[in-house]
């Protein structure tokens, strides 16, 4: 009677082990983040304790691949905070972050975004390290490439071809038109310095977001 006694609790203890591993990657993270999710829907802002949890969740994340990211959003009006994981543009990383995206729970307050959203709006500059650029320094010419794809050639005032410039230009074009869309609907692009007596020639970048999306229908 007593070996029963010992022997049940280690048979439940490993039943539980095993459902336990059979959770897949994306399940085990989002698991994860419900349990730490309001911690980093308070307290992001929190400077003391950002690098942590930021490091935290990182952790978390390159266990489904060690190549993801993530950002947040503020907290909106409604209340909403959004999640953003991205592939950084890696097209071979788009399946696993949108099959990761679609086993994401329903939380409160949240929205779970695949890939980096577009931001609203025609006017939008950063400041990256001391390059500042925004959309009103960006212009573009274009052709028609294979699969509905377009070739970009992007003339940029005052651009240096340095890799913080590029950066740059990457993330205001993330904001422009999206992550999937510059991976998706882009072929090619070229960096060329603005040359301001050609200016007129030549599509000023917000202009980019309709083509990409006429191309579409």
């Amino acid at each position: 009677m007593k070996k029963n006694l010992i022997i049940l609790p280690i048979v439940t203890l490993s039943m539980g082990f095993f459902l336990f591993n059979k959770q897949s990657k994306e399940e085990k993270f989002w698991n994860w983040f419900s349990k730490h999710q309001n911690t980093y829907y308070t307290e992001i802002e929190n400077l003391k304790i950002r690098e942590k949890i930021f490091n935290d969740l990182s952790t978390e994340l390159k266990k489904v691949h060690h190549d993801l990211v993530f950002e947040f959003s503020p907290i909106h009006e409604n209340g909403i905070r959004e999640f953003t994981i991205s592939a950084e543009g890696i097209k071979e990383l788009f399946p696993i972050v949108t099959n990761l995206v679609k086993k994401a729970p329903k939380i409160e307050n949240w929205q779970f975004n695949a890939f980096r959203q577009r931001i609203p709006g025609d006017e939008f500059e950063i400041q990256y390290g001391d390059f500042k650029i925004g959309y009103s320094d960006i212009y573009f010419r274009y052709v028609d490439g294979e699969y509905g794809k377009i070739g970009i050639e992007l003339n940029i005032r005052d651009f240096d071809n340095s890799g913080q410039s590029k950066n740059a230009i990457y993330i205001l074009l993330d904001g422009l038109i999206g992550e999937y869309d510059i991976t998706m609907g882009i072929d090619w692009i070229e960096w060329v310095k603005l040359d301001e007596s050609k200016v007129k020639n030549l599509n000023p970048i917000i202009s980019l977001r309709t083509l990409l999306d006429q191309k579409k229908n």
